[in-house]
């Protein structure tokens, strides 16, 4: 399957539907790769917990009494029970089934109705997966010999540290998740493209970010960073992280979306906003977006996803789906582990290509 993959080409639509395909990405991506978890601003304060699920496996989120950030199993060392259903502060965690009670950074404290020594508690706490923080941005893998994330991230961070997004105040409140009708795949790569605007977008970002503004910085399978005119405001880049986020930045504000897959024709798609703190409390608000582009998003995915079975020729990509390139050397990458391509680089930090 890897070999049908080109740089050059759209994906070949039976990739959105065949389920052998589907579980080969489960095991080789999002078992194995970092997957955006949520804003640091979730679990801000000592014992703020946050359930979130890293492709099938169920985690918890969260700052223990110590203050370190922690992604735990959210599944109790005896019979498998999820501890937790929603966000919430706790220094234990106690299980609905049996009740054996965890502490926020794992231990098992107790069990009840069982003799001193009839349960090893050193052997059964909560499994513990790899936990990062990225410019104020959690992220999660299940495996514990991924590459460093700021080794992942090299390339792109002269991009994204000039902006001190790390700064921005996250809206938890507003934050927005939707089941849509589609591939993962087909959803990733809708939100790195910057060709559809002017079809897709015609009223609600196409006279705000123009298609034609649109220009690539920098990248490779490990992720892309891509620049574009604002309309009265300046200049934004777009920040891709296969296989879970992708962000629009500003030098006041930033626009996420993440993604989880939940059946090879069904994603999950979390939308989240942060800006700088309103000194009244107001939620934070980013002038000149219109949320419908969401429905729009969502609609046009959904129906290329009822191609998924068709019979295609996969098309040529334009010069202004460079990041969708990127985006099919990851999948390759991540399914023959195969080493990517040295990065491109077309424009330095602050700078705009020169054939603009």
């Amino acid at each position: 399957m890897p070999t049908r993959i080109s740089r050059d080409r759209s994906l070949p639509l039976d990739l959105f539907a065949d389920e052998a395909v589907f579980d080969l990405e489960l095991r080789q991506i999002w078992q194995q790769d970092w997957v955006f978890a949520g804003p640091l601003d979730a679990v801000a304060e000592r014992g703020d917990y946050l359930p979130v699920t890293i492709g099938t496996q169920p985690v918890i989120l969260v700052r223990d009494s110590d203050l370190v950030v922690r992604a735990l199993a959210n599944v109790c060392s005896h019979r498998g029970m999820p501890l937790v259903d929603g966000p919430g502060n706790a220094a234990r965690f106690p299980c609905p089934y049996h009740a054996w009670t965890y502490a926020n950074d794992g231990e098992l404290l107790s069990v009840p109705y069982t003799m001193p020594d009839e349960v090893d508690k050193t052997s059964h706490g909560l499994e513990q997966f790899r936990c990062e923080v990225w410019h104020g941005l959690v992220f999660v893998s299940l495996n514990p010999d991924v590459e460093p994330l700021a080794d992942r991230l090299r390339v792109l961070e002269p991009y994204v540290r000039p902006l001190a997004i790390d700064r921005l105040h996250h809206d938890l409140a507003g934050i927005g998740a939707e089941v849509w009708n589609a591939n993962w795949k087909a959803v990733f790569a809708n939100a790195v493209d910057s060709y559809s605007h002017f079809r897709v977008h015609p009223e609600t970002i196409e006279p705000f970010s123009p298609t034609d503004a649109s220009y690539y910085l920098a990248g490779s399978a490990r992720g892309s960073v891509t620049g574009g005119e604002s309309l009265e405001r300046a200049d934004h880049i777009v920040v891709a992280l296969p296989p879970s986020f992708v962000a629009v930045v500003y030098p006041d504000a930033m626009l996420w979306q993440a993604f989880s897959p939940l059946s090879v024709d069904r994603t999950d798609v979390r939308i989240g906003l942060a800006g700088e703190q309103p000194a009244d409390g107001r939620a934070v608000n980013l002038p000149g977006w219109d949320a419908a582009f969401v429905d729009e998003d969502r609609a046009v995915v959904e129906r290329l996803q009822t191609n998924a079975r068709v019979r295609s020729r996969p098309g040529a990509l334009t010069s202004l789906e460079r990041p969708l390139g990127d985006f099919h050397d990851y999948l390759r990458w991540r399914l023959t582990d195969a080493e990517p391509a040295a990065p491109y680089i077309a424009a330095a930090p602050g700078e705009r290509p020169e054939d603009l």
